[in-house]
């Protein structure tokens, strides 16, 4: 796992602005309501879609393969982590359960912070449009995505 100590502070300074950006666009109802839908109905990966997100905003290139060959092992303890908590749930208490998603926040976030080092590393050179719109065409959910995340985009601006 990355530790925060591992990333250049640059990149530490990334990923917590993307964090940031996560928490925010992600508190949006209807963006949680799409990526958790595309997460379990598509196999999406909800930290990726806000990267490429993120990168759409930074007008940043990207290497949408490598993105998701670096996140795949992660993506895997999460995805097993997140069974097991929601198999538990009945038999914790609401403490407990909490600490479990608590938990589960932090690999989220270590999670993040592969994307940002493999960006780092390894920069590629498709647009964040076209990967984001490539890897959401793979679940045929493209339209929905992209307008939900740029009416919370613009709503964020109008906001801030």
């Amino acid at each position: 796992m990355i530790s925060k100590s591992c990333l250049v502070p640059e990149m530490q300074t990334i990923a917590d602005s993307f964090w940031h950006y996560s928490e925010q666009v992600y508190s949006r109802p209807e963006v949680k309501k799409l990526c958790l839908w595309l997460q379990e109905q598509h196999t999406r990966n909800v930290n990726l879609l806000l990267w490429l997100s993120f990168c759409q905003q930074q007008r940043w290139t990207v290497n949408l393969e490598l993105l998701l060959s670096q996140i795949n092992n992660s993506e895997q303890k999460i995805t097993e982590f997140r069974r097991y908590r929601k198999k538990m749930k009945p038999y914790l208490s609401e403490t407990q359960y909490h600490l479990l998603l608590k938990h589960e926040l932090k690999l989220e976030r270590r999670q993040q912070q592969l994307l940002v080092l493999s960006q780092q590393r390894h920069p590629g050179r498709q647009t964040a449009d076209v990967a984001l719109t490539n890897y959401l065409n793979q679940a045929d959910a493209s339209a929905q995505y992209l307008a939900t995340m740029n009416l919370a985009i613009l709503d964020g601006k109008l906001h801030s």
